[in-house]
């Protein structure tokens, strides 16, 4: 029987050769895959994959070759992160693209493809306070009295306003609820995939309850248990909600506030604040991981919150002997 030999010497790699016919695209789409396959959420990987758009044309509107291979730090600095301020980007935009930039050279830099890890050089920019927009009662009325509730498609969209309004619960949050998220005997609804994977049990009381009680009867039995479903009966899609509610808002005429699902949530931390809700609850409730952004709220609603003091103040509302 003749043995087959093996080839004694070793080949290597030309590491120089494959970079070479790499592009800029190929490391990108090779990021994202990275992405998914470490399940971070969709609208991460969205957000990511915009952000690196957003620096190749940067580039290319300057006329700035793009090389992963060649590119340095105080580059991205001068051609994209000066560039996206001298066009009066808001320093939030300015930070989630600056982030995504870092999670792509640190992942470039894992797998070997740069030497040095440009991430670590990277920082976020001075971030504004935000000037968070919120309704007031009329608007959420308005909005709500918009929805054609004798149609399927309008009730939905009622019910999920109702819902946003009284949970405060993100748009992808509503967006992957099931029917058995709904705990009526509790009162609560479970959300399975809030932001950063951490689930959490969200209160509802009676009003919504019985709305959502209807809506599932007018929804019945599909194949799909997603909660929100379109006129064909499949999944209902974030953009599809987000449009419905600028067209809402323009019917309403709604000026001076941006109509999303957002301000919803915002809406509904002011809401909860002013009606004397405490802050450790509503982080709970919105599912923060820190205090951060409800302390925020506080400060932002603080006015209103003297004013609510100036108009119920206890002592301005009893007739007390005078101490003069």
């Amino acid at each position: 029987m003749t043995v087959k030999r093996r080839q004694n010497v070793l080949t290597t790699v030309d590491h120089s050769t494959i970079k070479q016919q790499m592009k800029w695209e190929d490391l990108v789409h090779a990021f994202l895959r990275d992405v998914k396959a470490r399940n971070l959420s969709p609208r991460t990987s969205e957000s990511y994959e915009e952000s690196l758009k957003r620096l190749k044309l940067a580039f290319d509107e300057q006329k700035i070759p793009l090389d992963a291979f060649s590119i340095t730090t105080q580059d991205i600095k001068e051609y994209f992160v000066a560039y996206m301020i001298d066009q009066g980007k808001s320093s939030n935009t300015v930070n989630s693209r600056i982030k995504a930039c870092k999670a792509f050279f640190h992942y470039l830099y894992r797998e070997g493809w740069i030497k040095q890890n440009l991430a670590e050089e990277l920082h976020t920019v001075k971030s504004e306070k935000l000037m968070l927009q919120t309704f007031n009662k009329e608007q959420v009325a308005a909005l709500l009295n918009q929805t054609e509730r004798k149609t399927f498609t309008g009730y939905r969209d009622y019910t999920m306003m109702m819902v946003m309004f009284e949970t405060g619960m993100r748009i992808g949050e509503l967006m992957n609820l099931k029917i058995g998220d709904i705990l009526f005997k509790e009162q609560e609804i479970r959300i399975t995939k809030g932001k950063g994977g951490r689930s959490r049990r969200v209160p509802i009381q009676k009003t919504c309850c019985k709305v959502l009680r209807k809506y599932l009867d007018i929804r019945g039995d599909l194949e799909t248990d997603a909660l929100f479903v379109s006129i064909t009966n499949s999944p209902l899609g974030s953009r599809t909600m987000q449009e419905n509610m600028q067209e809402y808002g323009k019917k309403a005429g709604i000026t001076g506030v941006r109509v999303s699902p957002h301000t919803f949530r915002h809406t509904m931390a002011k809401c909860y604040i002013l009606n004397g809700g405490d802050a450790f609850t509503l982080q709970k409730i919105l599912g923060h991981a820190t205090l951060d952004m409800v302390e925020y709220y506080l400060e932002l609603f603080s006015s209103d919150i003297k004013k609510q003091h100036q108009k119920y103040s206890p002592v301005e509302n009893m007739k007390l002997p005078s101490a003069l």
